[in-house]
């Protein structure tokens, strides 16, 4: 049986008909949970996407056993289900990792993932053991897509992104994701040519659209490879819009100098280009920032 996507999911965080990006300023020190939540906040509050009584399933990264911006930072999942939990939604997380680092259940041990979602009671769905549905898209590339069958079915999608380069994609942030929710032979084609690799990535995202990305880019890295020494543009981000928060993520890289394939026209990389054309999302986009906490207290005395 061949399944349809799922509806176009619409972006409830809006302005003048443009989609918001809220970036949020964090550096060491600052409390995590409240960056998360103050991103939530700017973009319109949670309300807006996520209702009481929702099961959500959270998307992060874990594509391999390494740090962010490898792989979904701990801490920031842990405050992201937080801030659900607060407005009492049924959280889960599922993945799968990526095909050199299999098994997932290795990955998931070394992270040390398992423990962290014990605390809060969050059930972890492996996709590798999930049941794989086929899904009809039209993608320039893709026609159909292999799909676990849980993250098909939930009410709510939510994704944890990192914001970094990568080798055949040029990027990585929300839109690749989706590369975490495909079965292995439709990850081998996706990769069976690289100079094509980060177009074929705009077609996954057909099958669905999540309700809410947050994106970690407190550490990254520049490199053409996607590794190397980090770089620190140490900020939150939050939108209903893929396409719009990877191309504010684009620009938040583009500010460190680099041998990698950010540095031309937005409109050359064609993970974001093709993707608008698709309808997923925006370049267009409204940008609200909060204020940076850079100093103390001026008129404190201790």
């Amino acid at each position: 049986m061949i399944y349809p996507p799922k509806p176009r999911t619409s972006n409830v965080y809006l302005q003048d008909g443009k989609p918001l990006v809220a970036k949020i300023p964090h550096f060491n020190g600052d409390y995590l949970p409240q960056s998360v939540a103050m991103a939530a906040d700017l973009l319109g509050g949670l309300d807006c996407s996520i209702h009481s009584g929702d099961r959500v399933i959270i998307k992060p990264n874990f594509n391999c056993s390494f740090a962010l911006p490898l792989a979904t930072d701990l801490a920031f999942l842990a405050a992201i289900i937080e801030l659900l939990q607060d407005h009492n939604v049924q959280v889960t997380v599922g993945e799968m990792c990526g095909k050199a680092n299999w098994p997932t259940d290795e990955v998931i041990e070394k992270l040390g993932v398992l423990p962290v979602l014990k605390r809060y009671g969050v059930p972890f769905i492996n996709f590798q053991h999930d049941e794989w549905i086929e899904v009809e898209i039209p993608g320039n590339h893709f026609k159909t897509l292999h799909v676990p069958r849980s993250i098909y079915e939930f009410d709510r999608r939510v994704y944890t992104g990192n914001m970094r380069t990568h080798n055949s994609a040029r990027l990585s942030v929300t839109l690749k994701l989706g590369v975490g929710f495909i079965s292995a032979d439709d990850r081998t084609f996706l990769h069976s040519d690289q100079s094509i690799t980060e177009q074929k990535v705009a077609d996954i995202n057909l099958v669905w659209q999540p309700d809410l990305v947050f994106v970690d880019g407190r550490r990254s890295t520049v490199t053409r490879y996607g590794r190397g020494p980090y770089i620190y543009p140490n900020l939150i981000m939050a939108s209903g819009d893929m396409v719009a928060i990877d191309t504010q993520a684009v620009k938040e890289l583009q500010k460190f100098e680099a041998d990698n394939a950010l540095h031309v026209p937005l409109e050359e990389i064609s993970q974001l280009s093709l993707s608008q054309a698709h309808g997923i999302g925006s370049m267009d986009y409204i940008l609200r920032e909060a204020e940076p906490r850079i100093h103390t207290e001026e008129n404190s005395i201790f």
